[in-house]
């Protein structure tokens, strides 16, 4: 019986070796046609299970990847893509407001392979909620208006600002305060500030990030007269005129209106108020007095001002028209000029009491022809006249004058014949006495006489005589 369980047991030792031998020479037959291979694959990684109202603010992008080492048979592994892995990070996780770890999940589809490394086993993530609040609207109001004026009931536009953001962000905002300065204002006040938000503790918060209904809002303050005052503008009482030639072009008053107290029923009959009157007559200049005002008994002002009135007063400005002779410079000796015209007609423009009082010959035309020789030229005037007293020249005609400049022609002293000596029995007619003058004929001294006669002139010599 012993032999017989040794002999099994010999037997089946040597069936497991034969199988064990069997399968390593299988195994490694399969290796030699189809040997083990490593892979390496870079997946993306997807997050879902996001809830609706949140936003992921860490990681700041979602473009996150693992890298992957996998093994298996060369025709498994050869035809293996990124599409048969999926790396997903289940945000449903994550916990509002706090940074916490969330796995990768790494699957696959691909059969008989073995992933033997992954580079990314978890991700932190950080996960917000989305709010939404409306913070109220708070006015700071610093100045007053003027005296006589009431503020009214402030108005804002709109009253409060949804913020739309994270809630570590809208939780601790309070309030959105505006600021609006008063000076004296006598008018309803429309501004449109840009409002500052603070959180709970006091201190100005940043909105940076954050969704913002409106920018900036629109606050209206009400300004108006108090009873037993009014706003009234004030007129100018100009009395007489200019001096002759001038006239007034401008009156301005600062400040243009003034701010009265009295009963309000009299207040209510005014339109304006006046100046006391101001005296222009005979002015040729412009003024700047400190003027009071005309108010009727019971009427005030409501406050000390002064009154200033600006009164621009200038001359009539019109043309005068002027025929000048032109002046000839710069003829080269031995030349003369002719001029066609003869005269230029210039028109001048400038204050009616200058020109009332312009000299002729503060108006002059001047032809140049320094430098020009004998020809005919056409030539532009030159004219002179005072500019510094306000004066300005408009029109000359002609603008050219043509000029003919010709040789001058020599004077001759030399007689070339003389009139011979006859008497006459006819009574000699009464003359006037003779002029004599002394000449040089062919380098001999004769003496000229000129005898008045209406017919002919004689010229004796030192030894003859001529009598008529």
């Amino acid at each position: 019986m012993m032999k017989l369980i040794r002999a099994t047991i010999s037997n089946l030792a040597t069936f497991m070796l034969s199988l064990v031998l069997a399968v390593i020479i299988w195994f490694n037959a399969i290796q030699a046609e189809d040997p083990l291979r490593n892979q390496f694959l870079q997946i993306p990684i997807e997050f879902i299970r996001q809830p609706g109202d949140s936003i992921l603010v860490m990681p700041t992008s979602t473009q996150q990847f693992v890298q992957i080492v996998f093994q298996g048979p060369s025709s498994v592994v050869d035809p293996i893509s990124v599409q048969d892995f999926t790396a997903v990070v289940d945000l449903s996780q994550a916990v509002f407001g706090e940074e916490v770890p969330v796995p990768v999940a790494l699957t696959t589809k691909a059969p008989n392979i073995e992933i033997l490394s992954q580079s990314v086993e978890q991700i932190t993530v950080h996960l917000e909620q989305l709010v939404t609040r409306n913070i109220p609207i708070g006015l700071d109001l610093r100045g007053s208006t003027a005296i006589g004026y009431t503020q009214g009931e402030p108005l804002l536009d709109p009253e409060y600002i949804t913020v739309a953001g994270t809630a570590s962000q809208v939780e601790p905002l309070d309030i959105a305060r505006v600021t609006i300065f008063l000076n004296n204002e006598r008018e309803t006040v429309r501004r449109t500030p840009q409002p500052i938000f603070y959180n709970k503790q006091g201190r100005v918060a940043s909105v940076s990030g954050l969704e913002l209904s409106a920018e900036q809002v629109e606050v209206t303050i009400p300004i108006n007269e108090s009873a037993g005052f009014a706003e009234k503008f004030i007129n100018v009482d100009l009395k007489g005129e200019p001096a002759p030639g001038y006239r007034v072009v401008n009156v301005e008053i600062d400040p243009p209106s003034v701010l009265l107290q009295g009963r309000a029923t009299q207040l209510n009959l005014l339109t304006w108020v006046q100046t006391e009157p101001i005296d222009i007559t005979g002015l040729t200049e412009s003024f700047r007095p400190q003027v009071a005002l005309a108010l009727p008994i019971g009427i005030t002002p409501a406050e000390v001002e002064e009154i200033f009135v600006t009164i621009a007063i200038e001359p009539f400005r019109t043309t005068s028209i002027f025929n000048r002779v032109p002046q000839i410079q710069g003829l080269a000796a031995g030349l003369e000029a002719t001029l066609s015209p003869e005269t230029v007609r210039v028109v001048i423009f400038g204050p009616l009491p200058v020109l009332n009082t312009l000299l002729e010959d503060e108006i002059s035309v001047v032809i140049d022809l320094f430098g020009l020789s004998a020809g005919k030229y056409n030539v532009e005037p030159d004219i002179d006249f005072p500019e510094q007293r306000g004066i300005e020249l408009r029109s000359v005609q002609p603008t050219q004058v043509t000029v003919q400049i010709t040789a001058k022609v020599a004077p001759t002293n030399e007689i070339t014949s003389t009139v011979p000596a006859t008497t006459t029995s006819a009574r000699p007619l009464p003359t006037p006495p003779p002029h004599t003058t002394n000449i040089n004929i062919g380098g001999q001294p004769m003496t000229a006489v000129a005898i008045p006669h209406p017919i002919l002139p004689l010229i004796l010599n030192p030894q003859r005589q001529l009598f008529l």
